[in-house]
């Protein structure tokens, strides 16, 4: 553990970033890594590029992070690595997840690719692991088009990617060229009454090879693409560093946000998140669990309401073939039934009241 080092490695996605952390660490095969079973399948497709077995953990339902209760139950003597996902935003427990992994001598990550700015008892989420990893894909707070960093706390662990990182491949002029373009575009275009549009154009593109898309399909069939250990563009890096000098003014407008949600939601008779003041909590999505979820999706399409998805399943969006990820039916029932009954809504600053009172009556009229 210890305090932050001031230090930032940046990669082309963050889950790079991750298996970098993972590489840094020393994880080879035979090596078993504990993470939520409510997570995005490149989290263990990095864990398994690695020759090493992703262990999967039921969550909380009342946090959708890690249900700290569990772990212990899951460790062996091959366990390396604990994942700390902050889901949606809301911060894992980490003073918990630090007594484990002490009491074993093991290795924290934090997964804070949807938590830029959330704290836990007051501390930034980042901060208590041995390392972290950040995302600026498009859905996040801050974004690169893609990309994402590696911030390592543990001063081993920094000098290890210092060796490592020169290693890393470098982007193609072509690949920077179109990154800059989608940013463009996307900056110029993007609206809440046009993201169902966007998405599907977007992933059209991606599949015809005319835009650099979030996941390949190789990585959704938990295969590790060509050229996968790539860094950041340089040109991605400027951008990151000023939208991270802006973070006081996006965290201001997401809690506004996430202010409008709670209260709507109370006003409405929908449960929503209910956290203790040990929680500041910085929303990616806003969580709400509905009644006829594929329903609701439906309609918020029709209406042109911006509305997630997030998780379609446990190792997400993978509706099917689970087993190439290292999970199997049953392993996380909780995680399973959130997944039935989830959707999250966006709090993003192109979201004003008019955005948030639509997607709440939908909820309200369809969800309950």
């Amino acid at each position: 553990m210890g305090n932050l080092v001031d230090n930032r490695f940046h990669f082309f996605k963050g889950r790079v970033a991750l298996y970098a952390i993972l590489k840094a660490i020393g994880v080879k095969c035979g090596d078993e890594i504990i993470l939520p079973g409510f997570t995005c399948v490149v989290v263990p497709n990095a864990i398994m590029y690695l020759g090493a077995k992703p262990v999967y953990v039921d969550i909380d339902s009342a946090t959708y992070n890690i249900d700290t209760d569990r772990i212990e139950e899951k460790i062996t003597d091959k366990t390396k690595v604990i994942i700390a996902q902050h889901t949606f935003g809301i911060p894992a427990k980490m003073d918990r997840i630090g007594e484990i992994a002490m009491k074993y001598a093991l290795y924290v990550i934090e997964d804070s690719c949807h938590a830029i700015g959330s704290k836990y008892r007051q501390l930034e989420v980042g901060t208590f692991g041995d390392a972290a990893f950040f995302s600026s894909q498009w859905s996040k707070p801050v974004t690169t088009g893609l990309g994402g960093w590696a911030q390592i706390n543990n001063e081993q662990l920094r000098k290890n990617m210092e060796e490592l990182y020169p290693g890393c491949i470098e982007p193609s002029m072509r690949e920077e060229l179109m990154l800059r373009f989608q940013h463009l575009t996307y900056s110029l275009l993007f609206k809440p009454s046009l993201f169902w549009f966007i998405q599907e154009t977007y992933r059209q593109l991606s599949r015809a090879g005319l835009a650099i898309g979030s996941s390949s399909n190789e990585e959704l069939e938990c295969n590790m693409p060509v050229d996968f250990d790539k860094k950041m563009t340089g040109w991605q890096k400027k951008l990151l560093e000023k939208k991270l000098a802006e973070m006081a003014k996006i965290i201001t407008h997401r809690k506004w946000v996430t202010t409008l949600y709670a209260g709507l939601c109370k006003e409405k008779g929908i449960k929503a998140i209910d956290l203790s003041d040990d929680y500041d909590p910085i929303f990616l999505r806003y969580p709400i669990r509905v009644s006829g979820k594929e329903r609701i999706l439906a309609e918020a399409k029709k209406r042109r309401i911006e509305m997630g998805d997030w998780f379609l399943s446990p190792v997400h969006p993978n509706l099917v073939n689970w087993e190439r990820a290292g999970y199997r039916e049953g392993m996380c029932p909780r995680a399973e039934e959130v997944c039935r009954e989830i959707i999250n809504l966006p709090t993003h600053e192109r979201i004003l009241e008019e955005e948030v009172k639509k997607a709440i009556e939908l909820v309200s009229n369809l969800g309950r």
